[in-house]
């Protein structure tokens, strides 16, 4: 439902699955209500979307989701940094953005 995302308010600490912070980077992964898959990874980053989240992996269990998280955290720390980030997002309201044609998905 398009509103789903409401849920999540107030409760983040009970959905986080990790977080990694470091300088201007973030690197957060949690259970989520609003998309095709409970769990997600976000990255951000000033160098992506403008400094905003990116959505780059999705997981359909919480043990998917902490090797998924390792994986970004060292991506993301590595001495050469990926050229672009895809934003991947099933979220409701992005799938509305795209019916929409609004260009919100950065690389």
């Amino acid at each position: 439902m398009l509103f789903d995302f409401l849920s999540m308010a107030d409760n983040y600490e009970q959905r986080k699955v990790d977080r990694f912070e470091k300088g201007e980077l973030t690197v957060d992964t949690c259970s989520v209500s609003d998309s095709d898959k409970p769990y997600e990874t976000a990255i951000e980053h000033p160098r992506y979307n403008a400094g905003k989240w990116v959505i780059v992996e999705l997981y359909d269990t919480r043990e998917e989701a902490e090797v998924g998280h390792k994986k970004w955290v060292k991506k993301m720390t590595s001495k050469k940094l990926p050229t672009g980030l895809k934003d991947i997002s099933t979220a409701e309201i992005a799938k509305l953005a795209d019916i929409l044609g609004t260009d919100w998905r950065k690389k």
